[in-house]
């Protein structure tokens, strides 16, 4: 299921299609080769991570987020 959306995705030309690919692109933490937009990897990829945030999203009010942030940003430094 995720395959058949990241190629519809990917081969979407619409200017929404090529925003979310860019955020998937940015998610995926992959770097891209010159002239190369994206791969369906790192799509992938980046959709994972996103589904990931949304269930996230669902299952901690902001709280509790901002909480964990706190938290975090005692052991990764005030940038978080």
């Amino acid at each position: 299921m995720a395959c058949v959306t990241v190629w519809a995705i990917a081969a979407d030309k619409s200017k929404e299609a090529a925003e979310l690919k860019l955020f998937l692109i940015k998610l995926s933490g992959r770097q891209m080769r010159h002239k190369k937009e994206f791969t369906n990897p790192a799509l992938l990829s980046g959709l994972w991570a996103f589904l990931s945030m949304l269930e996230i999203m669902d299952a901690y009010s902001q709280e509790e987020l901002d909480s964990l942030k706190a938290t975090a940003q005692q052991f990764l430094g005030k940038d978080v």
